[in-house]
């Protein structure tokens, strides 16, 4: 996403250039925003900054005249995390704008459809800052928009409304600040995140009481309140606009059908945690109209990537609705989504949506190698199931590494009391444990000895501090369907089993009542 940064703009006119000393000790005391733009006679004009100087590049001109699409360019031509003056015809610099990290990637590409559905549900909308986002709702989405207030939020508009197309059906306002709303602030790491009082309503602006409020910065993982006091971030609301804009026509198969090709850029999730957010844009995409299908390789970061473009899902899991993805590939109409690393608010919102509608499996959810693995090792490991005790406990990154968004998990010690505790009441002979820490299956081990069960999977110590991906930094061709499979199979044999006990809420525990179908004589969780 490229927003608009404070910065400062400087001229420097010579007959030679300055020496690499000079430009450092001029950069010295300014900050990383700052632009020196060099006008050297006879030669042409270049900018420099801190980035440039720091990373050693060859020094370019790198201003963009101020248009309505100045985002659109930068976004396009800047791979970096540079400042990027915008001129107008004077020469002026009339706003510095810079990439900074966010979800959602906006792709330019208009040939699919526009859905306007949610924000139409709003008369008035804020703009909160002048970015590449917020530029591209006002010109691209304002005009088919049914309501009928904008306000502009942010100075840094003023001089650049101009440049956009006019908009005579809407009573625009702009507003340096709203007295009270929550301002952005910036990171060190360039994430811009908002400052959002969740203890009080989101200030309504005047005569406008059904105002959404979008705002730049990463959506986090948390409650609703948020989207019920009409704040939402532009990744999200891009997100439920272009969903289905970007659209190729890679075949002639399935002529008359509209399908939606899921990807996402999921680096710390599970299989599981994957496979919920995936599901999630599945079934929205159903109710909207279109036939999901699953190729997520952007996900080169995940421990079941073994390389770059490497297909997560496929090497798994099924495609859904009895299609196979190279079926899906050569049909006449893909769409192709954007990041569905969806956050709580966009789940929830998406689940509102589709409610009632669920895909279809006729051929099954895993792929022969992933049953043929799971049936190999339920021979093995879980031998009496009816008789079985299911239990699973998280470790690793629930216990050392907390991340906000996940549930707390009980410790070992807790479970064993739990388990002490009904023992007689169930009536199970044996255990089966489905962890992969280490340390918790030690621990089970020792105190019920050849009475617990578990598979052969890879199971691991982190630190405080450290992620269990920490340890997957190398890539192995085939270590991300072991460790993938590892996981699917603990997971389905303890669906398998009399009865559940879990050490907290997870993907695992979710994917387990799932598979098991209402089976389970008793559950019990641990709500921390």
């Amino acid at each position: 996403m490229i927003i608009s940064v404070s910065g400062e703009f400087y001229i420097f006119e010579s007959d030679t250039f300055p020496t690499d000393e000079e430009l450092k000790d001029f950069f010295q005391d300014l900050g990383e925003n700052d632009i020196l733009e060099l006008r050297i006679e006879s030669s042409p004009v270049v900018h420099a900054n801190i980035f440039y100087l720091k990373n050693h590049l060859d020094l370019t001109n790198l201003a963009l005249e101020k248009s309505a699409d100045a985002f659109e360019k930068a976004a396009r031509t800047y791979p970096y995390h540079v400042p990027v003056p915008i001129l107008d015809q004077d020469g002026n610099c009339i706003s510095i704008i810079k990439r900074v990290t966010t979800y959602y990637n906006h792709y330019y590409r208009y040939d699919g459809d526009f859905d306007l559905n949610f924000l139409d549900r709003y008369d008035c909308i804020a703009l909160h800052g002048l970015n590449e986002y917020s530029v591209e709702i006002y010109r691209r989405v304002l005009p088919r928009w049914h309501g009928r207030s904008i306000y502009l939020i942010g100075s840094e508009w003023a001089d650049f409304l101009d440049a956009l197309p006019k908009l005579p059906n809407l009573q625009i306002t702009m507003l340096d600040h709203i007295e009270g709303f929550p301002t952005a602030e910036f990171l060190s790491d360039n994430i811009l995140t908002p400052i959002v009082n969740k203890d009080t309503a989101a200030p309504e602006l005047p005569g406008n009481p059904d105002a959404l409020h979008i705002i730049p910065g990463l959506p986090p993982n948390e409650d609703i309140s948020r989207y019920e006091k009409g704040i939402m971030y532009y990744d999200e609301v891009m997100t439920l606009i272009f969903m289905f804009s970007y659209v190729i026509r890679p075949g002639t198969k399935n002529p008359g059908k509209k399908f939606f090709v899921i990807d996402g850029s999921y680096q710390l999730e599970g299989i599981y945690g994957i496979w919920h957010k995936a599901f999630t844009a599945a079934r929205y995409a159903l109710a909207k109209g279109y036939i999901p299908a699953f190729k997520i390789i952007s996900s080169t970061a995940n421990i079941y990537s073994d390389r770059e473009d490497d297909d997560i899902w496929n090497k798994f899991f099924l495609q859904p609705e009895g299609y196979t993805i190279d079926d899906v590939l050569k049909s006449s109409y893909l769409a192709l989504s954007p990041n569905m690393n969806l956050m709580n608010t966009m789940r929830f919102i998406m689940d509102a949506i589709s409610k009632g509608y669920e895909l279809s499996w006729p051929h099954g959810i895993f792929n022969d190698q992933v049953k043929q693995y799971i049936n190999e090792r339920k021979t093995c490991f879980l031998p009496d199931p009816e008789h079985t005790l299911g239990v699973l406990i998280r470790g690793t990154d629930y216990i050392n590494t907390w991340l906000p968004g996940h549930a707390r998990h009980a410790t070992a010690d807790m479970v064993i009391r739990k388990i002490d505790e009904i023992t007689g009441v169930w009536a199970l002979e044996r255990i089966y444990l489905a962890t992969e820490d280490a340390d918790i299956w030690r621990e089970m081990k020792e105190y019920y000895g050849d009475r617990l069960t578990c598979t052969d999977q890879e199971r691991y110590v982190v630190e405080p501090g450290q992620l269990l991906m920490d340890l997957h930094q190398t890539k192995k061709e085939g270590e991300g369907f072991r460790l993938g499979v590892e996981y699917i199979c603990a997971v389905s044999l303890l669906a398998q089993c009399n009865s559940l006990i879990a050490s907290g809420n997870c993907g695992a525990y979710d994917e387990a009542l799932r598979e098991n179908g209402g089976k389970y004589r008793h559950v019990y969780k641990f709500e921390l």
